[in-house]
């Protein structure tokens, strides 16, 4: 249903009567079949975080992930329902976890160091964490992203700690600890995804320079 709805709209909105090549089609079609497929899940989502009464939290949590995730990457689920599930839990456990997750000031300050050296260790060994169906294979962008990454992690642990107050610290470094997660190899296993290094297909651009 998704996928006609897709070409529909490629063939005659967006390219109507227009030759484009058949990469170019390809990945516009990919790009908007997933914006179709995001629009009802994240308004479940939106409905949930309001019934539950966390929308302003959920929001946050929102905008940090986009924040890092956008530089940091990470696996996705294979399946509408699948990916609606991991979503949910994605974005409302870290507002439950650092609602109910009570600790001293000195625990959050040791957990803070120990989720920053595993960022560290995301960034400069795992990230851009692509996927085979959206590759990152250009070395220069690869790079640029990994220096992204970190500015962004200095940010938002600088926030988490200007900002004086316990939840907002928590919910933070929650939501980076899920991201740095999403990137790991045991998530690509369970959810099916693979590296782009992993694809016959974009092996040959990790032999040689791009």
């Amino acid at each position: 249903m998704v996928d006609k709805l897709s070409n529909y709209i490629l063939n005659n909105f967006l390219y109507k009567d227009e030759e484009i090549s058949s990469e170019q089609r390809e990945i516009m079609l990919f790009g908007l079949t997933r914006i179709l497929e995001d629009i009802p899940k994240y308004t479940l989502i939106i409905l949930i975080s309001v019934l539950l009464g966390v929308i302003k939290e959920v929001a946050l949590v929102f905008l940090i992930t986009v924040f890092y995730k956008f530089c940091v990457g990470g696996a996705h689920a294979r399946t509408n329902i699948g990916c609606f599930i991991l979503s949910t839990i994605y974005f409302l456990s870290p507002v439950f976890v650092s609602k109910y997750l009570n600790l001293s000031n000195n625990l959050i300050y040791l957990l803070s160091i120990l989720i920053f050296v595993f960022s560290l260790y995301v960034i400069l060994k795992i990230a851009p964490a692509d996927t085979e169906e959206i590759p990152i294979l250009n070395k220069k962008r690869r790079k640029l992203m990994k220096i992204l990454a970190i500015v962004n992690l200095i940010i938002l642990y600088a926030l988490a700690f200007i900002i004086k107050n316990n939840f907002f610290s928590k919910l933070v470094l929650m939501s980076i600890l899920y991201v740095n997660i999403m990137t790991t190899k045991p998530i690509y296993r369970l959810l099916r995804c693979k590296y782009s290094y992993e694809s016959e297909e974009f092996k040959e651009y990790f032999k040689t320079d791009i």
